[in-house]
């Protein structure tokens, strides 16, 4: 065994075994979640990317995108709470009124996420009075709800993950119920699928509508990721991409907690340290494929590899690049199934949108006597959209972007890029939270479709937008 295997391998026994201490109530400080050797930004080598920020020229006190980074305060709710219900409540409010392609009733049980993440990372309004960053980790979903439900009363947590998992159970229902068809209505007698006003009447090539849902379904698996690399781990321009990612797993609430992990997706975990928390209790095996119900279970993503994951803008593009409109409307509600998965009342093994995937492959499978899409196909996918590829980007909108329509923008984030494939007049917005421009982003969308033989237009944009 080399020495690198050895020193991984006494790593992750220590933090099991720091985690054990947990669970039995001893403190152990040397691997906290936060604090310890894990919580640092490595490179696939393991060394500390600051280092290689220096290497590289780059300036280690600003972001890829250029952006300087602001000083950030790690707050404790506990002893802030009035500050923290107060910003809450301020960056809720804020992003309600942002431009969206749904109605406010759909818009209360996603934002929510978004003023979750933004709490644990010092984003959005979560700053103080001298623009400073102020994070509060322990800032989940349910604990930010409790907050927003002293003014909306509907918004209980329970409620809440009620409402999304009916978004998650109809679209399942409505794509299984017509694999049959060739052409498939968006609606149904509820309004379009998740709430999307530019779904509303659509009627889409159930084929092609149902190869973007596919395709975006495995594109966040880590196995596919991780043979995605052995496959063709080489860039467009000839050298070595990274790609990172990880595993989002069901955990029995109670012993989660208990064993002190704050954000499991920031450092990488080893197949021995999963399984020794599976053998715990903590996790619920992979292969199992029974459902679990909150408020007992919930999940929990697990990173299994440092580095920079997939940009879902050009995964969506690459889609509809080969699919037509229809493929990108499938890609991006099954990524709108990716982000309410993470809030639900039910959970399945490695999340719903890698079960309709797998549930959409095996009907087709029936129905045809083979996949709708083929595995060559995800892995193609994955290494185009790869943040770390040529030319490489930090942006991938979420979700919600794709619903927004920026500042100087006239249409939503999705089919803004629908308007790049189709050679249409841009609009100079900027995108993600990352705020890219788009000249620069579909500069390099472009490029990259063109490594691929794929004939797109050279983006243009309104004169009259500057």
């Amino acid at each position: 065994m080399g020495k690198r295997k050895i020193r991984k391998s006494r790593r992750a026994a220590e933090r099991v075994l720091s985690i054990l201490d947990r669970i039995a109530g001893r403190r152990q400080d040397s691997y906290d979640s936060r604090r310890g050797r894990d919580s640092r930004r490595r490179d696939g080598s393991g060394r500390d990317n600051r280092g290689r920020d220096r290497e590289r020229g780059r300036d280690p006190r600003r972001s890829r995108s250029g952006r300087p980074v602001r000083e950030i305060t790690y707050l404790s709710i506990r002893g802030n709470e009035d500050l923290f219900s107060r910003l809450c409540h301020d960056d809720f409010e804020y992003l309600m009124g942002r431009t969206f392609a749904a109605p406010p009733a759909v818009l209360e049980v996603l934002l929510p996420q978004s003023v979750a993440g933004r709490a644990q990372n010092g984003h959005g309004w979560f700053v103080d009075r001298y623009g400073s960053s102020l994070a509060f980790r322990e800032a989940t979903f349910d604990r930010i709800l409790s907050e927003l439900e002293k003014t909306r009363p509907g918004l209980r947590h329970d409620a809440v993950r009620r409402r999304r998992q009916g978004l998650v159970d109809n679209v399942r229902e409505h794509v299984l119920a017509r694999i049959d068809t060739k052409v498939m209505s968006l609606e149904t007698v509820d309004g379009p699928l998740l709430g999307a006003d530019f779904l509303r009447g659509a009627e889409v090539d159930t084929a092609a509508f149902l190869r973007g849902m596919v395709l975006a379904g495995y594109m966040d698996d880590w196995d596919q990721r991780r043979m995605t690399k052995a496959w063709n781990g080489r860039a467009f321009d000839g050298g070595y991409y990274e790609l990172g990612g990880g595993d989002i797993r069901v955990v029995n609430r109670e012993m989660f907690s208990m064993t002190g992990i704050i954000d499991a997706g920031r450092g990488a975990w080893e197949d021995d340290e999963l399984h020794e928390l599976e053998r715990l209790g903590v996790l619920m095996p992979l292969g199992d494929d029974r459902e679990w119900e909150y408020p007992r279970y919930d999940q929990a993503y697990f990173r299994r590899r440092v580095g920079s994951g997939v940009c879902d803008d050009l995964a969506l593009i690459r889609i509809g690049a080969e699919w037509g409109y229809d493929g990108l409307l499938g890609a991006f509600v099954m990524d709108a199934i990716d982000t309410y998965d993470k809030h639900l009342a039910r959970f399945t093994s490695k999340g719903s949108d890698h079960a309709i995937a797998e549930a959409i492959q095996e009907a087709w499978r029936e129905k045809t006597g083979e996949p709708l899409v083929r595995g060559e196909d995800i892995l193609e996918l994955i290494r185009f959209a790869a943040k770390d590829n040529t030319p490489p980007t930090q942006l991938s909108s979420s979700h919600r972007r794709f619903l927004q329509t920026e500042p100087k923008g006239r249409v939503p984030t999705l089919l803004h890029h629908w308007r790049f494939l189709q050679g249409e007049k841009l609009d100079e917005i900027k995108l993600g939270f990352a705020r890219v421009p788009a000249r620069e982003f579909y500069a390099l969308a472009h490029a990259r479709l063109r490594s691929i033989g794929s004939p797109t237009p050279e983006p243009e944009f309104s004169s009259d937008r500057s």
